[in-house]
């Protein structure tokens, strides 16, 4: 028997806590090499991409694969969200489907919560400024994940090309979090300057964030940019950073960000620190300086998918949501 869950029924079942716990476990699995999760597989189209996904957990006992389209225009030219997803888990015992689920929330708070991972292991425990590049759902989710685990955070600047959409973001977060100042600024850099952690978290095809603007100690969450076609980061943003964290080697590469630098010449793989999973197993030590400047490059990862959606498979039956399918 499989189980069916729509968005909504996600929705009554996920929040940002129980999806940082399943995706830190996740990360600290990848870290003790107890996972297999091969490159994610591209199809491009003229409007956006198709992503294959697929992991397998073996401490969780599930595997699975998303089904991932990336489409920017689609607000503007069909009134639907730019990316699109679904989940389907399978048992490893007998390849069965276990559950078929909406991915698109997930994949929304997932991201969060891997940049909340790397703000936990990467910056200033007594961080107090952030600044947010990109005002849509993953500046939202962003958002909510730094909070988890940077509660002391008093000062959020948003920035988005959009005048519009930072103001209406920051009205709304400062909703969810009354306690926290959310301030609309008029350019990446006002975003950048004096922010102890600096998310990034846009569509952009062309590099914005400059090096000159990082301060010291700050951390740079590099969210946006998962694609060749999309860049965030100038060139000079690698070569301040004193540790370069990635999810995933052979992903990080691929992505503007770093594909770039490694063209022109700066870096190579060697330049990597480490991924985050091994910071998360322990097998090598996270922010050791208070002074040090971090940057920790996302692409997003098939486990975080997986070990989310086992997650709301858990909760779910728990709490009787969804619609068993005939198999």
């Amino acid at each position: 028997m499989t189980l069916y869950l729509t968005q909504d029924e996600v929705k009554q079942v996920l929040d940002m806590k129980s999806t940082l716990e399943a995706v830190e476990g996740g990360f600290r699995e990848m870290g003790d090499d107890k996972i297999e999760m091969p490159p994610r597989v591209y199809l491009h189209f003229d409007k956006g991409v198709l992503i294959a996904m697929p992991a397998y957990m073996p401490g969780l006992g599930v595997a699975g694969t998303k089904i991932v389209t990336v489409h920017p225009g689609n607000k503007k030219e069909y009134g639907l969200p730019a990316v699109i997803a679904r989940i389907i888990l399978n048992s490893p015992d007998n390849g069965v489907p276990l559950a078929i689920m909406d991915g698109t929330y997930i994949t929304a708070l997932r991201t969060g919560a891997a940049g909340a991972t790397g703000i936990k292991y990467l910056s200033r425990e007594d961080s107090k400024v952030a600044g947010v590049c990109g005002a849509g759902v993953q500046g939202r989710s962003q958002v909510m994940g730094l909070m988890e685990v940077r509660p002391g955070i008093k000062k959020v600047k948003v920035y988005d090309i959009i005048p519009e959409a930072k103001k209406a973001f920051a009205e709304e977060m400062k909703k969810l979090f009354p306690k926290v100042e959310f301030v609309p600024v008029g350019s990446a850099r006002e975003a950048a300057e004096e922010s102890d952690i600096v998310i990034t978290c846009t569509p952009s095809p062309e590099a914005f964030m400059e090096g000159a603007w990082l301060k010291k100690g700050c951390h740079v969450s590099a969210i946006g940019a998962d694609t060749g076609a999309k860049r965030e980061l100038m060139t000079s943003v690698i070569e301040k950073a004193d540790k370069l964290v990635v999810d995933f080697i052979p992903q990080a590469f691929v992505t503007g960000d770093f594909r770039v630098p490694k063209e022109e010449g700066v870096i190579t793989e060697d330049d990597i620190y480490a991924q985050l999973g091994t910071i998360v197993a322990g097998k090598k030590k996270g922010r050791e300086k208070p002074d040090e400047i971090t940057v920790f490059k996302a692409t997003g990862l098939a486990i975080q998918d997986v070990g989310t959606a086992s997650k709301v498979l858990e909760l779910a039956e728990k709490k009787g949501v969804g619609k068993t399918l005939a198999s």
